[in-house]
């Protein structure tokens, strides 16, 4: 007895060639999507850590505003010539002109404990009611918010003159201190990141502030992260 072979039809063969290009194209968009996907969350993880990285920074240099240390080697300290009132406060909260409210902070601290603003060339950092310190930019800091960037202020670079009185001195945590120029610089890459929100409110007046912080990548508008951190001031009066 014969066996009969049977063959494909053409019909048949279109028909399989058809489901298997169909296949080969969902598994090509499947792996194309998982890609994006994971480039899409590897590109908020990369802007996630950048804004808490850069908040952490704020905060921490921020909790350090007002720092007195005691040196019994300094006769006369300058730190009243920058303090903004009696009660010593040595931060200030503004915006540069056109920015949103309370989007610059600037402040003081004691960096390098020395008892002065800057170092002191010798047991005093100030004589008849004025500055004799040197490299008082040293431990003047600020932080805001411009054209769609944190920056922070440039220690090396000032508009408050080296012998200044008190009126002169406060200059440096006045509002115009917040202004372009006196020496700005961008805290991220300008290229990779805009910065939406940068803002600072107090929660309890000199004691407790609420830093707010947003952005997106610039090359990728629509991937945003926004954080916010809360921080106490231990050393203000």
């Amino acid at each position: 007895m014969k066996r009969i072979l049977k063959g494909q039809t053409l019909l048949g063969l279109m028909i399989s060639l058809a489901i298997s290009s169909w296949l080969l194209l969902l598994i090509s968009a499947f792996y194309v999507s998982t890609q994006v996907q994971n480039r899409e969350i590897l590109l908020r993880l990369k802007l996630q850590a950048e804004l808490q990285r850069t908040i952490q920074l704020i905060g921490k240099d921020i909790r350090r505003a007002g720092f007195r240390a005691l040196n019994s080697g300094v006769i006369e300290t300058n730190l009243p010539l920058f303090e903004l009132d009696e009660q010593g406060t040595a931060i200030f909260l503004s915006q540069e002109e056109g920015a949103a409210p309370r989007s610059c902070a600037l402040f003081f601290y004691d960096l390098d404990g020395k008892g002065c603003i800057g170092k002191g060339t010798t047991k005093y950092c100030a004589k008849n009611n004025r500055n004799t310190a040197i490299e008082t930019t040293s431990e003047l800091f600020g932080y805001k918010l411009s054209q769609k960037m944190v920056k922070t202020k440039l220690t090396y670079q000032t508009a408050i003159p080296a012998h200044c009185k008190a009126e002169e001195c406060q200059t440096a945590l006045q509002q115009q201190a917040c202004n372009p120029g006196g020496g700005w610089r961008s805290l991220l890459d300008e290229e990779e990141y805009e910065i939406t929100k940068l803002q600072f409110d107090w929660l309890i007046e000199g004691k407790g502030m609420q830093i707010q912080l947003a952005g997106n990548l610039k090359t990728h508008p629509h991937i945003k992260y926004e954080t916010a951190l809360v921080i106490g001031l231990w050393n203000q009066k």
